[in-house]
């Protein structure tokens, strides 16, 4: 046994020798048979073919974070995204003078107030926007193809407002400075309000009891193609005045109070994407000299790993045995470097790697990478690549899974652009991962796929007792 282990660990050392020093690993064999036991070791390349798939403006995207304007990209088109949001509401209230309950308040103004510290696009490009109510029960349908007229009047807006993003002015938010959007509404809307709480106070006891009376917003771009803004906070704001007695009770103050109610995690906030559809099917063609990647809900990479190729090569190599073991299935994804920059949308950090099947419930259900069948990668920025590493756990998986089957299945594995939430770990120094998200911000990648730099890397081996 104690040979076994030294064999396995020699196995593992070799494999990355093979990755670390040989990009272009052609055909090689090699053998290591210490007294009595015995190791074979092969090697090989498989070409992987990649190909740019669509997702119709559809992923889902729970999120509290808004995208709100209109871009036209050169490679990818026009992107346009909007949302709705319901509002967090607990025990909410107006401050008056308390010892003279029956003096008035006056509603002086309402506002939207959107703040942001991202922004795609540039800052002298004057774009509109308009905020309706929204009439009918947000639904949690997180999926970026909603459709807001089912949820809206649209014949009658809230408030509208133009702005350029240079001359918005920066407020502190969180320790730091934002930009913040500021659209104001119409002031019978914060008289409403006022009216509701003067008549019926249990209406702001929680959020739930908010939605029956006020049910959310619709906020969209009425005009303008110059910049998507990635939001960090969006809060509806009403501003009265109520007058107390001064201090020497010679006559009355003036003073003025906010009635705050803000989007949070635990309300519904829903985006909505629309692409050029037309433009980004013209990107399938390019399938073999490149792909691309481009969110929010736009086109992926979807690479095929064939486990009956793999399988029959590994059995070549080991002389039509069997019993063998994939150690390593490298793959490295080059950014095509020259053509990313003629996009204006950034690069993504990480990406998703998964099974395609498993997709439609990974978000939805909260899942996390398990780094066994689906894994985070991250791209290095000095040389624009996208290390996949050793994914022969998923080669395994799979054949093991389906080693009943005369012929086993291609796989067809999805590259998606993620951001990725942390908190603390109570046991580690290391942050451990609390959600991740489909990207949501404008991003996008093009991949070189032809088939040079295609290439998947692989070691096999095969233990063998001599008695």
């Amino acid at each position: 046994m104690k040979i076994k282990t030294l064999l396995t660990l020699a196995i593992a050392s070799l494999s990355i020798i093979f990755i670390a020093c040989n990009d272009d690993l052609n055909s090689t064999g090699l053998s290591i048979q210490p007294d009595g036991d015995g190791i074979s070791v092969g090697a090989d390349t498989l070409t992987i073919k990649a190909e740019t798939v669509l997702f119709d403006d559809s992923i889902y995207a729970r999120t509290v974070y808004g995208i709100l304007g209109e871009y036209i990209d050169p490679i990818f088109g026009k992107i346009k995204s909007d949302y709705l949001c319901e509002f967090y509401c607990k025990n909410a209230y107006f401050e008056q003078n308390t010892s003279e309950e029956d003096t008035p308040i006056t509603i002086d103004s309402v506002f939207l107030d959107t703040k942001f510290s991202s922004f795609l696009g540039d800052t002298i490009s004057p774009m509109g926007v308009s905020v309706y109510e929204v009439t009918s029960s947000l639904k949690p349908f997180f999926f970026t193809n909603i459709n807001p007229e089912k949820y809206c009047d649209m014949t009658k807006v809230l408030g509208q407002s133009i702005y350029t993003i240079k001359d918005l002015p920066y407020v502190s938010y969180s320790s730091t400075y934002v930009k913040q959007l500021s659209t104001e509404l119409d002031v019978k809307l914060g008289k409403r309000f006022y009216k509701e709480w003067s008549e019926n106070k249990g209406t702001f006891t929680n959020s739930e009891t908010l939605k029956e009376f006020f049910k959310g917003v619709y906020v969209t771009t009425n005009f303008g193609t110059g910049s998507i803004i990635n939001t960090a906070a969006t809060d509806l704001n009403i501003y009265y005045t109520y007058h107390i007695r001064n201090n020497a009770n010679t006559g009355d103050s003036a003073v003025v109070g906010k009635f705050n109610l803000p989007v949070t995690p635990e309300v519904i906030q829903m985006n909505r994407i629309k692409n050029s559809a037309s433009v980004l099917e013209k990107l399938k063609e390019d399938k073999d000299t490149k792909t691309y990647l481009k969110t929010p809900a736009g086109v992926y990479t979807q690479i095929t790993i064939p486990l009956q190729e793999i399988k029959d090569a590994a059995k070549k190599k080991m002389n039509n045995n069997q019993s063998f073991t994939i150690n390593s299935a490298a793959l490295k994804i080059k950014g095509y470097t020259e053509e990313e920059t003629k996009s204006g949308l950034a690069r993504p950090s990480s990406l998703l790697l998964i099974n395609k099947d498993s997709l439609p419930n990974f978000f939805f259900n909260r899942k996390k990478y398990d780094n066994l069948t689906s894994f985070k990668i991250d791209r290095t920025t000095s040389n624009n690549t996208y290390n996949l590493g050793n994914i022969a756990t998923i080669v395994n998986y799979y054949t093991d899974k389906f080693k009943d089957q005369e012929q086993l299945p291609d796989l067809h594995y999805l590259l998606i652009p993620i951001s990725v939430s942390y908190s603390e770990s109570s046991t580690s120094s290391n942050p451990i991962v609390a959600d991740i998200y489909n990207m949501m911000a404008p991003t996008s990648a093009i991949l070189r796929t032809d088939t040079e730099n295609m290439r998947m890397s692989l070691i096999f081996s095969q233990y063998n007792s001599r008695k």
